[in-house]
Formats: C-alpha cells, sequence, structure tokens
C-alpha cells in the first residue's frame, strides 16, 4: 500500500486526514515493519550527487577567494592580534574549522535514522499530515537549480523531520546547518553530521576568519548544487509559538553568488512545521521566565526521550510552500567592479537592504501559512471561557477556522470530523485541559495553597504556546478588535490606530501592519461574531501589561539589559501578587530585547557600549506612548504603576 508518493495521489488508509492534497506519511509506518523502511530502495528525484568532504574542504581551501581571504587574514593576524604566528598555522587553522564542522553523507546513518524516528514517530504522534503538491514542487524546484529550505522553528524535532520527510517522499537529503551545541553529543553528533549535519557557532562576534570560512562552505554548495541547504531564519527555536524576527547572516552569505552572478537564481521554499503538542512545552516555558536551558548531552537525550516514551502527541501538520525565486523579488543586482576581483566582492546596501525585505517577506510568509492546530482553538476559547462543553468548542472551532480560511491558514479539518477533532485534542491535552464534571472542560488551573508565581506562570506560558499559533496570523484581526471595543470607531481613527500598534509590535507579531481601508472594510464585513473577537483581545492583552510596564521602567532610568530584567521581574511579580493583572504570564523575560531594539529603531533610544556593557539611552521621550496604550489596560495596573513610579522618583530624590 502506497500512501504517499511524488507521481500519484494517496491510496486511500484509515488516516483521518481527510483535507485534499494532504497525505499521512506515518500511515504507511503503521503497515510494515521499521526494518523494511529503513531498508527501502531510495531513488531521490531529481538524483543529485553530494561530493565527498574531503574533496570540498581541498576545493574550497583552494579557491581564489579563500587563498585571498588567507592572504587578509593571516597579514591582520600576524600584525600581532593572534597567536598564530605564520601563514601555515592560519592554513591549519581554517582547515580545522571545515573538517570541525564540515557535513558527510553516510546513507548507512541516514538509514539507521530512518529506522529509529520511524519508531518514534509511529509511537508519538497519531500522525504527519503534508502537503502533496507542495513537494512535487519541490522537487521541480531541486532539478532547477540550488534550492534553500527554510523550516520553522518550534522544536528540537525540526531539522530531523525535514531529513525523514525527504527520505520518505524520495527527494534528496538537505545540508543542514545546526547549532555547535549539538557538537558535545557525544556518538549522536557524528550520526548528525553523516545525515548532513553541518556545526556553526551561533555567534560569530567580529571573527572573521570564522565567517570567511562559513561563508565559503555554505557559497560552496550553492554554486556547486549537489543537496538543498536547509535553516533557520529565525536563528534559534521560537519557545513562545510564533514567529520571531529575521536573522539574515546565512541568507546573505546564501545569496551573495546570485548577486555575483555565480548562479542565475536561487530558489527558496519554506516549510511550516506546526505541532499540536509540543514536546518541548514545560521546558520551553521556564525558559522565557529565565531558568537556563539545559546543556545538550546524550544522556540527557536519551532520557528525554524516555520520558516521553507512551505519551500521546497528536498531530504534526507540515505545510510546503511554492518555491519562491530569489531573481523575480531581487531582479536589479549591482553592476560589477571591473577593477576588483570577484573574489573581492561584498554586497551594495542596496542588495544587503533588499535581502533584509526579502527575509521579513519569508517569515511573514511562514507565520501565516503554517496549518493552524485545533488545538489552539480550544486553548485560545478555554483561556477566556471557565469551562465549555464539547459542543460549544466544535462550533467556536468553525467559527474561527472560518476567520484562518480568511485571513490565516486554516485548521486541517472538514465540518463533519469537527466534533471528533475536539475529542482527539482533547485526549491529547489532558494534562492541560481537565474535565469539570458534566460535559464540561476547563484549561483555568485551581491555584494551590503555597504555589509560587513563577510556577503559576510557567502553567500560563504553556498555554500562551499554543494559543500564539491562533493569534500569530490573526493578530491584525486582534488588533482591529481591540480598537474597535475603545472609542474610536471612525474608520480614519481606527486605521490611524493600528499604525501605532504595527510600529511598536513589529519584533513582536512579525504580521501585524497597518490597516488598510480595503482590509478594514473586509474585517468589518467578516469580523462580526462578539465571542471571536473577546477572545483574540484577551490573547492580545499579556502583551499589552508587558510593554508597558517595560516602558515604564526605561522612563524610570532602568538602562542595561540586566538592570532591566531584574526590576521587570521584581516589579511583575509584586503586580500579580496584589492583583494589578490576571496575566501570569507577563512574568515572561523574553520579550523584553525585542522590545528594546524595537524603541531604538523608532528613534527613541540609543545604545552606549562601554566595558563589554550596552546601556540604552532615551534621545527621544517614551511617555507619549505610555499614555497612548494606557485606555487599553486594566486600571489597577495602571494605579500600581503610577505609584511604583512616584516611589521610585522619591527614592531617587534622597540619594
Amino acid at each position: 500500500m502506497n500512501i504517499a508518493t511524488l507521481d500519484g495521489t494517496p491510496a486511500e488508509s484509515t488516516s483521518r486526514f481527510t483535507v485534499k492534497n494532504y497525505v499521512d506519511i506515518v500511515e504507511k509506518q503503521r503497515h510494515q515493519y521499521d526494518a523494511f523502511f529503513c531498508l527501502k530502495l531510495w531513488r531521490p528525484k531529481p538524483n543529485l550527487q553530494p561530493e565527498a568532504t574531503k574533496l570540498i574542504i581541498d576545493k574550497i581551501l583552494n579557491s581564489p577567494q579563500m587563498k585571498d581571504t588567507i592572504h587578509q587574514v593571516s597579514k591582520f593576524l600576524l600584525e600581532g592580534h593572534s597567536n598564530l604566528k605564520n601563514y601555515e598555522e592560519v592554513v591549519a587553522q581554517i582547515k580545522t574549522i571545515l573538517e570541525d564542522m564540515g557535513h558527510t553523507y553516510k546513507f548507512s546513518t541516514v538509514r539507521v535514522i530512518g529506522f529509529f524516528l520511524a519508531k518514534l514517530l509511529r509511537n508519538l504522534y497519531q500522525g504527519v499530515a503534508i502537503n502533496n503538491d507542495g513537494v512535487l514542487k519541490l522537487s521541480r524546484a531541486m532539478s532547477q537549480g540550488p534550492v534553500l529550505l527554510l523550516p520553522t522553528h518550534r522544536s528540537y524535532a525540526d531539522f530531523l523531520l525535514i531529513s525523514y520527510l525527504c527520505y520518505t517522499m524520495d527527494i534528496p537529503l538537505p545540508v543542514i546547518a545546526a547549532g555547535m551545541d549539538f557538537k558535545g553529543m557525544k556518538f549522536v553528533n557524528r550520526m548528525l553530521q553523516n545525515a548532513g549535519a553541518f556545526y556553526i557557532r551561533r555567534s560569530f562576534g567580529h571573527d572573521q576568519l570564522y565567517w570567511a570560512v562559513v561563508s565559503q562552505y555554505i557559497q560552496y554548495h550553492i554554486i556547486n548544487f549537489q543537496a538543498p541547504i536547509e535553516f533557520f531564519l529565525e536563528g534559534t527555536r521560537s519557545r513562545n509559538g510564533k514567529s520571531l524576527p529575521p536573522k539574515t547572516g546565512l541568507l546573505s552569505m546564501a545569496l551573495e553568488p546570485y548577486f555575483k552572478g555565480d548562479v542565475p537564481d536561487v530558489q527558496i521554499c519554506t516549510v511550516n512545521i506546526s505541532y499540536e503538542r509540543t514536546l518541548e512545552e514545560k521546558l520551553y516555558a521556564y525558559e522565557t521566565l529565565g531558568v537556563p536551558k539545559p546543556r545538550e548531552s546524550t544522556s540527557g537525550f536519551l532520557s528525554a526521550v524516555g520520558k516521553i516514551r507512551g505519551q500521546n502527541y497528536g498531530q504534526i501538520y507540515i505545510n510546503i510552500s511554492d518555491p519562491i525565486s530569489v531573481r523575480d523579488h531581487i531582479s536589479k543586482r549591482t553592476e560589477p567592479n571591473w577593477n576588483t576581483p570577484s573574489f573581492r566582492f561584498s554586497l551594495s546596501e542596496y542588495e544587503k537592504d533588499s535581502i533584509h525585505c526579502l527575509a521579513w517577506s519569508l517569515i511573514r510568509k511562514q507565520q501565516k501559512e503554517a496549518i493552524t492546530p485545533v488545538s489552539a482553538i480550544l486553548m485560545s476559547a478555554l483561556t477566556v471561557n471557565k469551562q465549555l462543553d464539547i459542543e460549544q468548542l466544535a462550533q467556536l472551532v468553525v467559527l474561527m477556522n472560518s476567520l484562518l480560511a480568511k485571513y490565516g491558514t486554516p485548521c486541517l479539518i472538514q465540518n463533519e470530523s469537527v466534533v471528533q477533532s475536539v475529542k482527539d485534542c482533547l485526549d491529547v491535552h489532558k494534562l492541560i485541559i481537565h474535565p469539570t464534571g458534566d460535559g464540561f472542560f476547563s484549561c483555568q488551573k485551581a491555584i494551590q495553597e503555597g504555589e509560587n508565581v513563577q510556577m503559576q506562570a510557567a502553567d500560563r506560558l504553556v498555554l500562551q504556546q499554543y494559543t500564539n499559533q491562533l493569534l500569530g496570523p490573526l493578530i491584525n484581526v486582534a488588533v482591529f478588535s481591540l480598537i474597535e471595543a475603545s472609542d474610536l470607531k471612525e474608520p480614519n481613527n481606527i486605521i490611524s490606530e493600528s499604525a501605532f500598534f504595527a510600529k511598536y509590535f513589529k519584533n513582536e507579531f512579525v504580521l501585524i501592519s497597518n490597516l488598510t481601508q480595503q482590509e478594514l472594510t473586509s474585517f468589518q464585513e467578516n469580523v462580526i461574531n462578539e465571542m471571536l473577537k473577546r477572545i483574540l483581545r484577551a490573547l492580545l492583552q499579556p502583551y499589552l501589561e508587558s510593554y508597558f510596564i517595560i516602558l515604564n521602567l526605561i522612563a524610570m532610568g532602568f538602562s542595561t539589559l540586566s538592570e532591566l530584567t531584574l526590576q521587570y521581574r521584581n516589579t511583575v511579580s509584586t503586580v500579580l501578587v496584589e492583583g494589578a493583572s490576571k496575566f501570569p504570564e507577563i512574568l515572561a523575560i523574553d520579550k523584553i530585547y525585542r522590545h528594546v531594539l524595537n524603541l531604538v529603531a523608532n528613534g527613541h533610544l540609543r545604545g552606549v557600549k562601554t566595558n563589554q556593557t550596552t546601556s540604552y539611552h532615551q534621545i527621544d521621550d517614551i511617555s507619549p506612548i505610555i499614555v497612548h496604550i494606557e485606555p487599553y489596560l486594566d486600571e489597577r495596573l495602571k494605579r500600581f504603576m503610577a505609584l511604583h513610579r512616584k516611589k521610585a522618583t522619591v527614592m531617587q530624590s534622597h540619594l
């Protein structure tokens, strides 16, 4: 029985995925031995032929650009800026970097990983849905030239899942940019490297030699296309269920051959992965509260696998978007300077700006085209309503799904299967959503005596990871609902007010934008259900409160990130203890840096670096922003922060 193939339509199966063009790639594994799956005849389309790692390293070392880089860098290093003493040591250092990070392809390792992944997916998940037409288009793009695979990053499982998908659907395996954290995992690190992973640092700093080596490694694979290159545009895992602002470093490296004219085009394919239940849900909650993440280790990995065995993690949804051509988006390329060798090429300001705009376009595409799990709607509904029964939940799923169909990507369900989908989700999340009796369900946990604020916040942050999967694509609908509920009713006022939110929440919600008259008219005609609007307003409220507190702390003179973080924790803890907010999730500190960067970009703050510490000082008054946001907040929080600022002013006057 062939469930999912490149050439045909999915065969009839027992999977509950009945939505057109989507197939369940795990269903086939339920009807065959894992050993047969991992030993299957693999015929990738197109049949790309990756080179041996040693050959790649030798070619990179002997390329004109790397030779020039070695010459330039060695001149700088030999002037006393490094422990390297001669030209040969510089070459040896580059070779060490390449060998240390370089990937290999050992198909025996790929088959072993496939064996264990097949077992894990079959035992942990009810299914993995993927759009078959997206696979066909991706395969076609690979036959035309270099391809970048940019998945969303919500879990450690993401990059393994993409390789598993490629192996299952008979398309070339990607070369994967992986964080150096995995390098410390004995045995596992080598297996991942043998399956196409290459390790790079998360931050290059001012290490020009390392930057040049990584850049050459990536560009070699673009120019000599032998496999798609996979990396995460967000740069790190999103721990809150919505897309993060893009990082453009690797994208710039990958697109440089296009701007130099070494390749006629590069195609980019975003892969949008949604989890009904995330493996790291509790871990993420504590990480956003500032608890350091555990160091990656093989023992830790095996322990984590042991803990999750036997649990139900529901469905995984993979939506492969149509490949986009960089040439179609950035047709203009800077004329080459014939007086400068091509290997000394550097991106112009226009090209850097174009890459920046393209990165934002791609990250918005990821957020908008990610399939919304049913669980996101259930938890959003139960966050606002104390308890609901299955019929009420099913009705809200249908209503919210119709909204997602217009302004995002809806759940993969059909109307006749909604009730069953709701029941399945309730079973998946039975640790969060619990029955209250008489057929009703609730996710609002009763506060236990002696339970501290951080534990309350962690529970709410687990919920927020899922509700953000709904708020992310519908952020503009949420802003419209918020403004409409205030005293602003005139269309021009709503549009101008939306511009305020788009300006100051851009780094928090990648899809947020100034409403146009056409969008406003559409919202007024289609967003009419009061319950849906109330749910979306409630999901947005914690973000407004967090921003309000951060602004007040900056206005009080706290200028470094460490000062802001400490004061924010203390202030929010007091806010929650005194009942000035009903949202424990505002204790999360992950958004502080994003808001500071936004205020810098909007000209309100300026960063000044002294002794490895950056201070952010006001160069434009932020009081008007505070005043602007106050009408949307609870009176108790406004009174608390006014009193808090007054006390701080009195204390400072006595110093």
